[in-house]
């Protein structure tokens, strides 16, 4: 449900955006907290999801857990500081979360021009197939790709996930809110793409 409370905003507006990319830096603190509210939006889509939230929430801790940060730490120097000490085992968690964001910045982009043209109707199995197809399938086996496309066909329908982002009566409010948060998901997610292509991090997983 729409409010006009700042105190009392519904649950999907209250998730923070990722942080802007500056002068090349990405500051990890933000980073995580954006990652943990996705999350949080994973967990809203139903039981169905679980293996999406435990796989994201399991990457984020890698980060917390391996990382010594402050609340001006850069994500992308401290994955080439433990690169350097020939053991990054974080930021192969980072770039799994990556890939993870991509299936999102591709959910959102075709929830969002649906909403803009004003088509709520939308047939949200194949839009989840498309994200998933166009995201993360390729790195999957056979067993999870059928457990990812047992997902995809469970998704909730548009109206469903609005609902269970206290969305159902703000429309406008929806909208504008998932395009400004793509905008960000997707500057951050191509910046940590490029930052494992210029340092030749993973390669042969991301050729896969």
């Amino acid at each position: 449900m729409a409010s006009t409370s700042t105190n009392e905003l519904c649950f999907f507006l209250r998730i923070k955006h990722f942080p802007p990319v500056i002068d090349g830096r990405i500051n990890i603190q933000e980073f995580i907290e954006a990652s943990t509210d996705l999350v949080a939006v994973v967990e809203r889509l139903g039981s169905v999801f679980a293996p999406v939230k435990f796989d994201m929430q399991g990457n984020i801790d890698k980060l917390k857990n391996l990382y010594k940060y402050d609340d001006n730490s850069c994500l992308l120097e401290l994955m080439l500081a433990e690169n350097a000490n020939g053991s990054p085992v974080a930021a192969e968690g980072v770039l799994w979360l990556n890939r993870a964001l991509l299936f999102f910045e591709i959910l959102f982009s075709q929830i969002l021009s649906h909403v803009q043209a004003n088509d709520i109707d939308i047939n949200m199995k194949k839009i989840f197939t498309v994200a998933y197809e166009g995201s993360v399938k390729r790195y999957h086996n056979w067993v999870t790709q059928q457990i990812f496309s047992f997902i995809c066909k469970m998704s909730p329908t548009l109206p469903q996930v609005m609902k269970s982002f206290e969305m159902d009566n703000d429309l406008k409010g929806f909208e504008t809110k998932i395009e400004s948060f793509h905008k960000t998901l997707h500057l951050v997610r191509q910046k940590i793409d490029e930052f494992f292509t210029e340092n030749n991090l993973f390669t042969e997983q991301i050729k896969k």
